[in-house]
């Protein structure tokens, strides 16, 4: 933690000497219990804003508990992991295409409605996403220069290609722009090598063999490659494929942000295995602490699951925090004690946009 000290936050750190901070632990399942609770009382219960007394987390954007609630992953879901007449191949290779960008808007980009005279494109080739499934191009049909001219269309249009969650790793091809970077290096490495992260898929003796594949594509460091490794975990979650047979519940990262959140938790903690192992207890004890919190606020925690059958989300009794959702809810709470401390980045505003995020 001694590259730390130089943010402004790392003097209101708890002691480094103490085992654990209860007020942090605390706080970090009722943040924890109060995210849930916005999505129900938003798109379960349908009332109106506000949907928290909490200021910070009611004006502030805070990503969803389960990640495959937001807006991007939902978009993935709908249009790509539920598309039955995907082959495997076909699926495997959409999916890593989207999750590179993350943006939605890339991929249902229409030139016509961005043409205004004198644009830069005017005089091109119309590129829009529609003229592709799902809005990507299907792995037999994909053509390097074309979805190369694609992005390039999109980006003159005015529209940023990639996600604005995430910092797009582009140093697999240093003083190149990110566009060349992706568009030239990035993809056409994944399209090369998807046959053979399919073989390591289905052969996999442990999910550290997944992680280690996905790091050999260029521009995938530890944060995009477990990304990858929660998608592929959609598949039998979402659909009856089979295909990887490992679960959130089976791997997870420890992230910068994620490994803040555990210092303010478990204080004394230092080093990749001693803080995995803090992801662990707090999932373990989930279920204790949002428990006590429920009996507190009069609401039973919406542990959310999805029914295949009706392709519709449900609201169950049981814990399901996983692994994964502690470790990116480390990360969200850390944000939010920084927000709560008024030090570090700041979070920016949330702006609902989007009216209903059932499938």
């Amino acid at each position: 933690m001694e590259m730390y000290k130089i943010f402004p936050w790392y003097e209101d750190l708890p002691s480094s000497t103490l085992d654990i901070y209860e007020p942090n632990i605390e706080l970090f399942f009722e943040t924890m219990y109060e995210r849930l609770m916005i999505w129900k009382r938003r798109f379960v219960d349908k009332k109106e804003r506000p949907w928290t007394k909490d200021k910070i987390l009611d004006k502030y954007k805070f990503t969803n508990v389960y990640r495959d609630l937001d807006k991007n992953s939902q978009w993935e879901i709908k249009n790509i992991i539920l598309d039955n007449e995907l082959t495997l191949k076909n699926l495997v290779w959409k999916i890593m295409v989207f999750r590179f960008f993350n943006n939605p808007k890339t991929f249902t980009f229409d030139a016509k409605e961005k043409i205004t005279e004198g644009s830069l494109f005017n005089c091109r080739k119309l590129m829009s996403a529609s003229r592709w499934r799902n809005g990507i191009p299907d792995f037999d049909k994909y053509n390097e220069d074309e979805f190369s001219d694609f992005i390039r269309v999109v980006r003159e249009s005015g529209q940023n290609p990639y996600t604005s969650a995430y910092l797009i790793n582009s140093m697999a091809t240093p003083k190149k722009d990110r566009d060349y970077c992706y568009t030239r290096v990035v993809i056409p490495a994944l399209h090369k090598n998807i046959n053979n992260i399919i073989k390591v898929v289905l052969s996999s003796k442990n999910p550290e063999e997944l992680i280690l594949e996905f790091k050999k594509l260029p521009g995938v460091a530890g944060f995009i490659a477990h990304e990858f490794y929660q998608d592929f975990t959609y598949i039998s979650k979402y659909t009856d494929r089979k295909f990887m047979k490992w679960t959130q519940n089976d791997y997870t990262n420890v992230g910068p942000g994620a490994s803040i959140g555990i210092r303010l938790i478990y204080p004394s903690l230092e080093g990749f295995k001693s803080q995995r192992k803090a992801i662990y207890l707090l999932r373990d004890n989930a279920s204790k602490y949002l428990d006590k919190i429920s009996k507190q606020r009069g609401e039973k925690t919406p542990y959310v699951t999805f029914n295949k059958k009706t392709r519709k989300y449900e609201i169950v009794k049981e814990c399901n925090i996983t692994l994964h959702q502690i470790e990116m809810w480390l990360c969200e709470f850390q944000k939010y004690w920084k927000m709560q401390i008024g030090k570090g980045k700041q979070r920016s505003e949330f702006v609902p946009t989007t009216k209903n995020i059932i499938v």
